[in-house]
């Protein structure tokens, strides 16, 4: 059997972690980038605003907003957290770090994030 390619991923066992992520959902318990978009979402929305038809997605979740990649002082750090919905957090924000750029379009469908290559 190989080894976790993430050996970090421990650290969401720990009752420190469980600490830490409930204290973030009580602080902000709306998706902080469904707010940016200029609506509430306490996670029975989606990102784009619909309603949440998967039970199972109707939560919020404490996200890492730089990425820790297995630092335990950035991964239990609580001003490294934000709040985000199931979409933004296993969507939309896996995909913008993984390309290095966020996709989000403004009214007029350009690129909102100075990184897009649309926007060099």
């Amino acid at each position: 059997m190989a080894s976790d390619p993430r050996p970090w991923r421990r650290l969401y066992k720990t009752a420190a972690w469980r600490r830490l992520s409930t204290a973030q959902k009580e602080r902000e318990p709306l998706c902080r980038l469904c707010l940016k978009r200029g609506f509430a979402n306490d996670g029975s929305l989606t990102s784009a605003g619909a309603p949440q038809s998967n039970p199972r997605r109707r939560h919020v979740v404490a996200d890492h907003i730089v990425p820790h990649k297995g630092d335990e002082a950035l991964f239990y750090d609580p001003d490294n957290l934000q709040t985000l919905c199931p979409d933004d957090h296993d969507r939309n924000k896996q995909r913008e770090e993984v390309k290095g750029f966020s996709e989000e379009r403004g009214a007029d469908g350009w690129p909102l994030d100075p990184r897009h290559p649309a926007n060099r």
